[in-house]
């Protein structure tokens, strides 16, 4: 019996479909090892330069405002405004697409850092938007059928969220402290002369103070409150007088003298 040897071919002359299939797994691997999951990308490490803060010198109220400042510089909406924490928002649309839209809500908190300083912590989060058109439609009563829905040719636009996340560029937030480090010499001359309310809530509790426990006094002279009638006093009436008795005529007793009838008491009032 005569066997035949078996022979391997050459590297050449294999099969593309096996060295596809063996590749496969190799790049699925490392597709998967590059990609970080969520915490890998949010892992609290401690780095030298952070992202989202940056430390001014000045109060947390000055900060904030300054902060506020450079958001109305670039176009944002201010939706809040407060003396520690300022939001605001700003709308995009593409356009390659108008159904494409955008927007960019800012968030901004300051804190005393207890050597003269603030810290300010900014964090912008981007939201993507769709414009979804519906059509409405109206009911028609018929004798044999019923009610019987027909579309008409008017038609609601409203935009339904797509995506949000938060933006993580570093360039993004450093042109925003820039920003902030620019405006802070004037953001607080305002508070300390008392121009910005809204930020200085010392200055509106000295108003305050001023006006007294009672509010703001009148302005005028006072009015004079009417005088009110005094009770009258009603005199009780006075007792009618008893009605006068007859008189009683005298009689003789026989011995030529007279004599008078008892006389009945008047009935006392």
């Amino acid at each position: 019996m005569r066997v035949t040897p078996i022979r391997f071919l050459s590297a050449p002359y294999r099969s593309p479909a096996l060295r596809a299939g063996l590749l496969a797994p190799v790049m699925l691997l490392a597709a998967c090892k590059a990609t970080p999951t969520i915490d890998e990308r949010d892992s609290f490490t401690q780095t030298q330069k952070s992202t989202y803060s940056h430390s001014f010198p000045g109060s947390s109220q000055a900060a904030c405002e300054a902060g506020r400042r450079s958001l109305l510089g670039q176009g944002y909406i201010i939706d809040k405004a407060e003396p520690n924490r300022v939001s605001g928002h700003k709308n995009y649309q593409d356009k390659e697409n108008d159904n494409q839209h955008a927007q960019i809500v800012f968030n901004v908190d300051c804190a005393p850092s207890g050597d003269g300083s603030a810290i300010v912590y900014a964090s912008a989060l981007r939201e993507l938007y769709t414009m979804k058109k519906s059509s409405n439609s109206a009911s028609v009563g018929l004798s044999v059928l019923g009610a019987v829905s027909m579309p008409v040719g008017a038609s609601d636009d409203s935009l339904v969220k797509t995506s949000s996340e938060t933006i993580s560029r570093g360039a993004f937030y450093e042109g925003f402290f820039d920003q902030v480090s620019q405006n802070l010499a004037s953001a607080k001359a305002a508070i300390d002369s008392g121009t910005t309310p809204a930020q200085n809530p010392q200055a509106a509790g000295g108003a305050a103070a001023k006006q007294g426990p009672g509010g703001p006094a009148p302005s005028g002279p006072p009015k004079a409150v009417p005088r009110q009638p005094a009770p009258s006093s009603t005199p009780s009436p006075a007792p009618s007088p008893a009605p006068a008795q007859p008189a009683t005529p005298a009689t003789s007793d026989g011995n030529g003298g007279a004599t008078s009838a008892p006389t009945t008491p008047a009935p006392s009032p």
